[in-house]
Formats: C-alpha cells, sequence, structure tokens
C-alpha cells in the first residue's frame, strides 16, 4: 500500500518521512510489498543495495536489521545493529535492535540496559516497532531464566496500554509458562521513603525515575544513597526490585539478604526476602555448588567375554549378559533402537538398570543406582559396558557392576556437558524397586487398596523416609555450601533453612510432600510457623503465607478467590486447604464444589479416595446437568489401575452409547487406554475398524511449534489456520 509521506520515518528518527527519506519513498514501497509477499530474501537484497547508494540512512539501517533477525542471520543483525546504534546513538529503534541482538547472544544485562535506553529515548508515544522489541525481549528473558526483566517490561506495556490486550495476555503467559521460581511469584512494589528519613528529596526522586520506566536512572539514584542510608530496608527492597528487572540478579540477592537482615524483627518478612535471595542466587548461577552431576564411566569388554568364553567375544558377551539377568541388583530394561539410529548412534545391545544390594529375603525396596549400557563389537569399536546416572549413585554401582563383569571402569571425556541437580532434586528423584505381591485374579475388593496402591504407598514411604534422613546432613548450594543442621547455628543460614523448607511446604502438589517438609521442621527442631487470621488474605497476606491461612473464618467470596487464585499460582497447599474448606460449608454453590472435588480428586493418593470423590462428582453433574463423560473416563483410569473388569466394561459401555460424539472425550479416553498399555491402532488394525463406534484410534496430531525460536505477537506459532501468516521482525 502507499506510503503515507507524513507519517513516522521507519527508522526511528522522530521525523516524518516527507522530511527525512521523501527520496526513498518509493523504494520504501516496494520493500513493504515484497515483505507482505514473504520474498524476505529479496527485501533484504534490494535494502543491501540501497544502502550501498544512500549510506547511513536510518531507514535503511532499520530495515535491514530487522531482515536479518527474519531471515535468522544473527551475526549479520548483530553486525547491522551496531552500526546502526553507532550512527544513532540517541534513536530508540536502534537502541532496540542493539538489545534484541545482545538478549539473543544471551548477554540479558545488556540488553536490559539498552531496552531502557531505548525507551526512555522514546518518550511517551514508543511507536510500535519498539512494542514488537520489547516483545522479543521478554521472550528472550523468560527463556534465559530472568522473570523479574521479563515481567517488568509486561508491566510497562499494561501500564502503558501499548499493544493489545491479548498480546499483553500471551506475554504474561510466556513469563508464567517458564518457571517463575515460587519465591518470585510475589509482585514487590517499590518502597515508600519513610517519613523521617533525612534523604527523603533523594528517594522520592529515585521513586519518580523508577516510576516514569527509567529504571538505570532510578537505580544509579537509590545506589548513592547507600552510604547515609544503610540501615533503610525500604532503600534496598528498591534496589532489588529494579536489579530484578534489569536482569542483574546476583546484586538483587544481595540487596535482600540486606533486606532481610534489617527485617529481622519481622520474621515472615525476613524469611521471605531470604527466599527471594536464595532464588535470585540460583539465577544467577544455575549450577553453583554443590550440585550432583550426571556421570559417565566406561570399561573395556573384549578381555572380560574373552575370559567367559575362551576367545568367543560375541558368545563372551551373551555370557556376561546371563549373568547380569540371574544377578537380583540387574534388571532389564526396554530401550528404542530407532532413537539412537535416527541420530547416527550405534545402539546397545541391551541396557540394564542397577539397584542396590538388599539383605534378607529382597521383600524390602531396592534403590536404584544407575543404568548399564551393553554395547557389542562395531566396525571402529572394540565391545564396551557404560555406566551412567548421577554421581553419587555411580559410585555406589560401580563395586557392584566391577565384580559381576570382572571389568574396572573408568570415567569418559564427554562432548557436550552433562546436567547437574541440586543435592535437593537428586533426593526428591529417588526410585524404588519394589516386590509386587501376587495379582487379584477378580479385580480389587471394594473398599481395600489396589496392588498399585499398595506399591506406590511404599515407594513414597521409602523415598521420604530416606529424604529426611539425608536432607538434614547434605551440604546445599542455597545454604552457601552448608548442610541444614550446620546453617540452623547462624541467624543468616537459619533463615535461609526456613525459606526452602517454608517454600516445600507452600508449594509441594502432593499432600504426601507438604507433610513430609513439615516432618522435616520438626526433624531438625524448627518451630512451626503460627496459623494466620486475616478477612482478606488475597490483600493482606503473601502467597507464600497463604497455606497459614485460617480458613474457617473467611467469608465464601474469599474462600473461593484464593482457591481459585492459589491454584493458578502453584501454591499447591493453600488451594488443597481452600477446596476442603469450601467442601465443609454448607453454603457453597454446586459449581464451587465441583472445582473443589476435581482438585481433590487429582490430588488423592489412593483409588479408593478417587472412586468416593467420584461419586461426589456424579451427583453434582445431575444437579448442574452437566455431561458426565469426562466423570467416566477419570473413574475408567482408575478402575483400570485396579483391574475392576466388570466396571470397565460397564464404562466403556456407557461412553460408547452416551457420549460416543464427544470428540474431547474420545480423545481422552484413548489417552487412559493409551497410559494402560493398550495398543489401539493395532486394535483398530486387527479388526478392521475403530474403538468405541468409529472414534479414531487416539487424538488427532497437532501441530507443534519449532522450538527455540523466539516468540512475538502476531507470529505465526499462534496464527489461526484461516489468518494470514505474518512474518514477525523486531522493528
Amino acid at each position: 500500500m502507499p506510503i503515507d509521506p507524513y507519517a513516522a520515518c521507519p527508522g526511528g528518527t522522530g521525523k516524518k518521512i516527507k522530511f527525512c527519506c521523501a527520496d526513498l519513498v518509493g523504494d520504501l514501497e516496494q520493500l513493504d510489498r515484497l515483505i507482505e509477499g514473504e520474498q524476505i530474501s529479496a527485501a533484504l537484497e534490494q535494502v543491501e543495495r540501497l544502502a550501498e547508494s544512500h549510506p547511513k540512512r536510518a531507514c535503511l539501517m532499520a530495515t535491514r536489521t530487522k531482515l536479518e533477525f527474519a531471515s535468522r542471520k544473527l551475526a549479520e543483525a548483530s553486525v547491522s545493529s551496531r552500526a546502526f546504534l553507532e550512527a544513532y546513538p540517541d534513536n530508540p529503534l536502534a537502541l532496540g535492535h542493539a538489545a534484541v541482538a545482545e538478549a539473543i547472544a544471551g548477554r540479558l544485562q545488556e540488553a536490559a540496559l539498552l531496552f531502557d535506553k531505548a525507551r526512555e529515548a522514546a518518550g511517551k508515544e514508543p511507536s510500535q516497532e519498539l512494542v514488537r522489541v520489547a516483545a522479543t525481549i521478554v521472550q528472550a528473558s523468560a527463556q534465559a531464566g530472568h522473570p523479574g526483566c521479563a515481567q517488568g517490561i509486561v508491566e510497562w506495556l499494561s501500564d502503558a496500554s501499548l499493544g493489545s490486550a491479548e498480546d499483553r495476555r500471551l506475554l504474561a503467559a510466556v513469563v508464567g509458562s517458564s518457571g517463575v521460581a515460587p519465591s518470585l511469584r510475589t509482585k514487590v512494589h517499590f518502597a515508600e521513603c519513610p517519613a523521617e528519613s533525612p534523604v527523603r528529596f533523594e528517594f522520592e526522586a529515585g521513586l519518580k525515575h523508577a516510576r516514569g520506566w527509567h529504571l538505570a536512572k532510578a537505580l544509579t539514584t537509590f545506589r548513592s544513597l547507600k552510604g547515609v542510608a544503610a540501615e533503610s530496608p525500604e532503600l534496598f527492597t528498591n534496589i532489588a526490585v529494579l536489579c530484578e528487572m534489569l536482569a542483574r540478579p546476583f546484586e538483587a540477592a544481595e540487596a535482600w539478604i540486606t533486606v532481610a537482615r534489617l527485617k529481622a524483627g519481622s520474621p515472615d518478612d525476613s524469611i521471605e526476602a531470604t527466599g527471594r535471595a536464595i532464588a535470585l542466587e540460583t539465577e544467577a548461577d544455575e549450577d553453583r555448588s554443590p550440585v550432583i552431576p550426571f556421570v559417565r564411566a566406561s570399561a573395556p569388554l573384549a578381555a572380560a567375554a574373552e575370559q567367559a568364553a575362551s576367545g568367543a567375544s560375541g558368545v563372551g558377551i551373551d555370557l556376561l549378559e546371563d549373568r547380569l539377568r540371574h544377578d537380583g541388583r540387574f534388571e532389564s530394561a526396554p530401550f528404542e533402537r530407532s532413537e539412537w539410529v535416527s541420530r547416527g548412534a550405534a545402539p546397545p545391545r541391551s541396557v540394564w538398570r542397577v539397584y542396590e544390594a538388599v539383605g534378607g529375603d529382597g521383600a524390602a525396596p531396592s534403590r536404584l543406582l544407575a543404568s548399564l549400557l551393553i554395547f557389542g563389537r562395531q566396525t571402529d569399536s572394540e565391545p564396551e559396558a557404560v555406566l551412567q546416572g548421577f554421581a553419587p549413585d555411580v559410585d555406589s554401582a560401580r563395586g557392584i557392576v566391577e565384580s559381576i563383569l570382572g571389568v574396572g571402569f573408568i570415567p569418559t571425556t564427554e562432548a557436550t556437558q552433562l546436567p547437574v541437580v541440586s543435592p535437593t532434586n537428586w533426593l526428591l528423584s529417588t526410585q524404588f524397586r519394589l516386590t509386587p505381591p501376587p495379582l487379584p485374579t477378580a479385580g480389587t475388593p471394594p473398599g481395600t487398596p489396589t496392588v498399585l496402591d499398595t506399591l506406590l504407598a511404599e515407594q513414597r514411604g521409602a523415598m521420604w523416609e530416606r529424604f529426611l534422613d539425608r536432607w538434614p546432613a547434605t551440604p546445599l548450594p542455597e545454604l552457601l555450601g552448608k548442610t541444614p543442621r550446620e546453617a540452623l547455628q547462624q541467624a543468616e543460614g537459619a533463615r535461609r533453612v526456613e525459606a526452602l523448607v517454608g517454600e516445600g511446604e507452600a508449594t509441594s502438589r502432593r499432600r504426601d510432600a507438604a507433610d513430609a517438609w513439615a516432618t522435616m521442621r520438626s526433624r531438625l527442631g524448627m518451630k512451626t510457623p503460627p496459623a494466620i487470621v486475616s478477612a482478606k488474605p488475597l490483600e493482606e497476606v503473601p502467597p507464600m503465607r497463604w497455606h497459614r491461612v485460617d480458613m474457617g473464618g473467611l467469608e465464601l467470596d474469599q474462600l473461593r478467590g484464593l482457591f481459585l487464585t492459589a491454584l493458578d499460582a502453584g501454591f499447591d497447599s493453600a488451594a488443597e486447604r481452600a477446596a476442603e474448606a469450601i467442601l465443609a460449608r454448607s453454603d457453597t454453590a454446586p459449581e464451587d464444589r465441583w472445582e473443589a472435588l476435581s482438585l481433590l480428586e487429582d490430588r488423592a493418593l489412593s483409588s479408593e479416595r478417587k472412586l468416593e470423590i467420584i461419586v461426589e462428582l456424579r451427583t453434582l453433574a445431575k444437579q448442574l446437568k452437566a455431561s458426565d463423560g469426562m466423570i467416566d473416563v477419570a473413574e475408567l483410569r482408575v478402575r483400570l489401575q485396579r483391574g475392576d473388569q466388570a466396571e470397565i466394561m460397564r464404562l466403556l459401555d456407557h461412553l460408547r452409547r452416551d457420549h460416543a460424539r464427544d470428540q474431547k472425550v474420545l480423545e481422552a479416553v484413548a489417552e487412559v487406554l493409551v497410559e494402560a498399555g493398550i495398543d489401539l491402532p493395532g486394535m483398530a488394525a486387527r479388526g478392521g475398524g475403530q474403538p468405541l463406534g468409529g472414534t479414531p484410534a487416539g487424538p488427532p496430531a497437532q501441530a507443534q511449534p519449532a522450538s527455540g525460536g523466539i516468540w512475538t505477537p502476531g507470529s505465526a506459532q499462534q496464527a489461526a489456520p484461516a489468518e494470514k501468516k505474518t512474518i514477525w521482525t523486531p522493528g
């Protein structure tokens, strides 16, 4: 379409096209047509030719940079954005493009500072191009694990009503889905200056900069007050918040530690400031010591195989595998050969799980230690065994495997860095092998636990007992290398332990996990925090304390709001307690009871309790005149676990008769059957039809967005199929 000569210059100069680049109007129109036609390569070639005859023109430099970003020519875009910024150092679009280049390169602190300058240079009416730049930096910050920076930009967009409401909602969802630490989910506002402060004038100046979204200026102002207001928690709160938004997690953590010390007289505030500092320390250095690394060790098998079979290596490896098969500490594990072949790697002959030795008759749970991979002779390699797992477990497994195979393992040199986990997550991921009792021949009698219930309860018990026994004496990075028992001996360390235990209580998804953290308190001799009485907890109580609220005294609307908000924000203990309080009342609406029961059914640990809740849900479905299709699906999953054949057939028949046209229900049924190990495609192929009266054997394939890209509003990943495809480019 024709370009309006009185429109703003696309180079971000702030001038009208008529007074800036009137001689390039025809060329800019041609470039627009090429971009609209998705001819990005042709447009880039055109702008490169124009740049040779019209050097250092802002409109061409901006267009070239955004086309290079759109073409994924990131190295060239970085060079172009740098040249654009050197030519126009105060141009908001040049600053924005430079910020995008830094963000994509992973230098978020530099990107945040450049974007802050771009936002300030743009004034009160930033261009749509700068809004697109903001969206890109939100995504890059969220992907890089800097939620404070991402959320700060979303708040700026919302405050200024920039972009569409839908775009802002999607950006907020991007931040929320990026894995924000629970301690950072609480919104912290800028603190007001105390009335008696001797630095009130300078403090107010810093607040004015901060609220005007001139973050770097505000941070400089507040930093300058450290010498004269070193005991002001309000000052360090504002420094911490600004550092979070400017992607300076280490400095933010230091500021929150200072806030925690200054607020020692208010234990809850002090502990939550410490929890925030711990999360930011992890953000600054995710792999800080001590961590538990994933390791691999290998051992040649040729000599061992020859010794086992007198020189016949193939037979020798068979004999070695037979030794493993007849040793109770090993268990054959399935694996997909095609996955190895697809990445150009030779698949192993066999894969084995290695368990620690158990005494007695083997009825006690046996902890999983590592995986053992047996490779046969290849064209370019001899037979070998590879032992892999987390370092302490591999150390325990090495002696078991070496003694039975007659080999010695040595650590392997990896081309890429292997993953690491925190000691807490390592303990929480412990797995055990259990000895199942004989399966009942006629299903599980009503009111009794299933074999699976019993096994899972035993697994949970073994895991939590090991966790409760080991965690207090385990050095943790969150405690700066100290164990919880050691950290409790000094004030800051005690606050750190309180923050870790409190987060476990508040955010554990299952009741048994929250109970385990509560038990950890008693084992460490820590006091139980008191209950909180508040008529308006959503307004008066920070989220990390919601699970401590006295639910019985709340008005129904407050209770309902707390339930929904806690569930959405991931504070599961509060959500579960609120759900139980909703069900205990006689004045709750059926809709509220439905939501509360649905949560409790999902959280229930035993099939018996799940079935009890499903009965209540069916009663509510009749009251609400709602479809019971998804209730049937939930019950089908439980009945399959229990082996209740008569009930399974009844449910399948009911689903076929009453819900054969409900695609959502049928897809859920297919998912449940696949979970149970039923080969639906195979059944359909053998029967020449489809299960449940014409239902597809599985849910339809969904097109998945490409991973690793930078999402922005208007990108193809979110466009509806009928919409015209758009190409997003920063700026």
